[in-house]
Parts: structure tokens; sequence; C-alpha cells
């Protein structure tokens, strides 16, 4: 018995200073964790603001160019312009409101169709006061709504038009009461 009890001894001893550095190693490796940690937190905030750097000069950059790069562009010749009879008309609501407006229509200079502007002028009359004939005050009452209404009447024109196209359509005068 006096080996086993020597085997025994031997056994405790050689796992006791196993336990100790056990301990030691598992402090040091969770030091080393909050470390890593530490530094990779520190390396991303670094790598944030040199990002944030680069994005700012770039952008600074590019509104340089953009302020170089202002051409200005010669004015575009004056149209041609052909004007309609005044228009008056009352809206389509319960309450009727009064409709009251000149109109130009602009076309670049063809004398083929100034020549078909006058020939159609009551068939461009009629279109207008069919397309007039439908509005409600709604309608009408913002300038977003004035602008629709200058593209549906250019379109609703340029439909029956053979020698050329309306570019613009002008108010000279437009009132709603």
């Amino acid at each position: 018995m006096g080996e086993e009890e020597k085997d025994e001894i031997i056994e405790e001893e050689e796992e006791a200073p196993q336990e100790e550095p056990s301990g030691r190693r598992f402090e040091a490796s969770k030091i080393v964790k909050i470390l890593l940690y530490v530094a990779g937190g520190i390396l991303l905030i670094v790598l944030m603001a040199g990002i944030a750097f680069l994005v700012f000069k770039y952008m600074r950059e590019s509104d340089y160019q953009k302020q170089q790069d202002i051409v200005a562009a010669p004015p575009a010749a004056p149209l041609s312009v052909y004007e309609l009879p005044d228009f008056s008309k009352t809206t389509a609501d319960a309450e009727p409101h009064f409709i009251k407006m000149k109109i130009s229509l602009a076309y670049e200079s063809n004398m083929e169709l100034n020549t078909e502007l006058v020939s159609r002028r009551d068939q461009i009359q009629h279109i207008v006061n069919i397309i007039l004939q439908g509005k409600k005050y709604e309608d009408l009452d913002e300038v977003s709504d004035t602008i629709a209404l200058a593209e549906e009447i250019k379109a609703h024109i340029n439909v029956i038009l053979i020698a050329g196209k309306i570019k613009e359509v002008y108010f000279k005068e437009l009132m709603v009461n």
C-alpha cells in the first residue's frame, strides 16, 4: 500500500498545479479578449473617420467641378406666335365661376403652319371651348393646374395639325372669379 499512497500523492500533486495555471490562463484570456475588443473598436472608429474624410473630400471636389462646368448656352430663337381671340366661359361647378383668358400659340417659324393655324382657327377655338367647358374651379386655381391646362390645350391642338406642332401655349390673360 505504500506504493498506492505514493501514487495518490503524486496524482494529487499533478492535479493541483494544473488547476492553478488554468485559472491564470482564464484570467489572461479574458484580459486578451477585452484588449482585442478595445483595439477592434479603436480600429473601427479610425476606419469610419477615414471613410468620412474621403467622402467629404469627394463631395467638395464634385461641387467644385459642377460650379466650373456651368456653361451659359445662348438663348433659343424666339418662337412665332399666333393669337387666338378671347375666351369667356363658366366653370362646371354647382356654383359657377367666370373664366376669361387670352391665349397665344407659339411655334417655330413655318409659313405652312401659320397658314394652317389661320385656316383652322375656328376648329382650335372649338377645342379650347370644349376643354374649358369641363373644368371646375379646383382645376384652375393653382399654378400647376394652369400649366396642366396649357399642356392639355397644346396636346389637343397638335393632334389636328399637319404642317408642324405647337411648342408652347401662352396665357396672356387668365382670370378665374
